[in-house]
C-alpha cells in the first residue's frame, strides 16, 4: 500500500476514535479500532494525538488556527488532524503535520 493511504487510513483511524465517545462508546467498536491502529503501527506509523499539549509557534509538527487572543500561554484545544511520524530503522519522519485549533483553556 503507498504511503499516501496509509496517511489516508490513520487519518480515518484518528477521526473514528475521536467520534466514539460522542456516540456512547462501544468496547467492540474500540477494539477494533485499537486493532488498526496496530497494523498501522506494524506498517511504520506513529499517530500522535497533541490534544491539551502546549502550542507555540515554534512548532513544526503542528498547523494551527488559534482562537482568542494569541499572547500568553496556549494550548492545543481541538485537534482536526493528527501529527503523523514514520519509523523506519528508528528513525522517525514527519508525514503529516497536525491540524489543530489553539487557544486558551
Amino acid at each position: 500500500m503507498s504511503q499516501q493511504l496509509w496517511i489516508k487510513m490513520a487519518n480515518l483511524v484518528f477521526e473514528l476514535e475521536k467520534r466514539l465517545p460522542a456516540q456512547g462508546g462501544s468496547t467492540g467498536v474500540q477494539r477494533n479500532i485499537d486493532r488498526m491502529k496496530t497494523v498501522l503501527e506494524e506498517a511504520g506509523l506513529l499517530i500522535l494525538n497533541p490534544m491539551g499539549e502546549p502550542y507555540t509557534e515554534t512548532r513544526t509538527d503542528l498547523e494551527a488556527n488559534i482562537t482568542g487572543a494569541g499572547k500568553g500561554t496556549l494550548q492545543v484545544l481541538d485537534v482536526i488532524k493528527p501529527v503523523i511520524y514514520t519509523n523506519k530503522d528508528g528513525l522517525q519522519s514527519l508525514l503529516q503535520k497536525g491540524v489543530v485549533i489553539a487557544g486558551h483553556k
